[in-house]
């Protein structure tokens, strides 16, 4: 958390050292004018919201994988988090298997609007 801070906080301050590097290395050495303060807040604020947006969808990402979370097992110890083939997630309450004595649940009847 603390080196996404330092990389967003360098990313705003970027536009601040670039005018800087250009003042120095400018004829003359001397600062005329005030320096453009809003300019460089909001170039860098842009810059720090565009990596802010940009860095999760660049982010390589697994799509055949699912979290199966924490969780305790037949013997009542914790089995940690991992990832899985989603094709062996077990979905809550998947392991109960329907039987013939068991009825579908009631459906409530839509209104039809017909009075």
């Amino acid at each position: 958390m603390a080196q996404r801070v330092l990389i967003e906080l360098l990313l705003f301050l970027t536009p601040f050292a670039v005018f800087l590097v250009y003042r120095a290395a400018s004829r003359d050495m001397r600062i005329k004018d005030r320096w453009p303060l809003t300019r460089l807040v909001v170039i860098g604020a842009g810059i720090a919201i565009a990596a802010l947006i940009a860095t999760p969808l660049l982010e390589p990402r697994e799509s055949d994988k699912c979290f199966d979370p924490v969780r305790y097992d037949a013997d009542g110890k914790i089995v940690p988090p991992r990832e899985i083939p989603c094709e062996q997630q077990k979905l809550p309450g998947g392991d109960i298997e329907p039987n013939a004595t068991q009825r579908p649940a009631p459906v409530a009847p839509r209104n039809t609007g017909g009075g």
